[in-house]
């Protein structure tokens, strides 16, 4: 019984060795107040107070920011260079809107809040998951792009490639947001402001609404 013990330690031991590495990822939840008594109030407040996306300068119902930081460090074995440890950390930012008189509106309008937020999120978390993705893909290049018998040549790759695969992922993200309609096809949308405007009813004693 002594043998197959001290078998299975080494294995254990050996084991523990070869365990891959997992990003850190470190996430901020973040909301912007909108305030509103109907449709188009809410949509008012959303276009004139939503997250800025840095690529176009447009502001967007919600946003999701994302970045990769990566480091490693070599060491020789015999005559070849190798990643002796590694770490990736993935920071991301998810803001969407917080509507602050919720409680003191419409059931009607309530409902279509709740809907449409919860569509929102599911679009920002796509966005999460490409991310997170990236994130995963750039860790499991440093743990298995072998080794080279010139350690500047092997950084030079690194380099090289762990670039290649963060632009990848960036196309893939503008692609998810060309594919929704940053969000639209899956819910995530408020009536525009003038289509909010026909849905918001008048007020008792207040002018109508129309074309002239």
């Amino acid at each position: 019984m002594v043998i197959p013990l001290r078998l299975a330690i080494l294995f254990l031991l050996v084991a523990t060795t070869h365990v891959a590495a997992a990003p850190v990822v470190k996430r901020k939840n973040e909301t912007y107040q909108v305030t509103g008594s109907n449709l188009r109030e809410l949509r008012q407040m959303i276009d004139r107070n939503g997250p800025v996306n840095s690529d176009d300068g447009k502001h967007y119902d919600g946003l999701t920011e994302w970045s990769l930081t990566w480091d490693f460090n070599l060491k020789r074995r015999g005559k070849v260079w190798i990643v002796a440890s590694r770490s990736v950390i993935l920071d991301v930012k998810v803001t969407t809107p917080r509507w602050t008189d919720f409680k003191a509106t419409p059931g009607l309008l309530q409902t279509q809040w709740r809907a449409y937020r919860a569509n929102l999120l599911r679009h920002e978390e796509g966005h999460v998951k490409i991310a997170l993705r990236a994130a995963y893909a750039v860790d499991k290049y440093l743990g298995t792009c072998g080794g080279s018998s010139s350690m500047e040549k092997l950084k030079s790759d690194i380099q090289k490639n762990t670039r290649l695969l963060l632009k990848q992922y960036r196309k893939i993200d503008r692609s998810y947001d060309q594919r929704t309609r940053h969000g639209a096809t899956q819910g995530a949308t408020l009536a525009k402001a003038r289509e909010a405007a026909q849905l918001t009813p008048a007020l008792p004693g207040s002018p109508g609404r129309g074309r002239r």
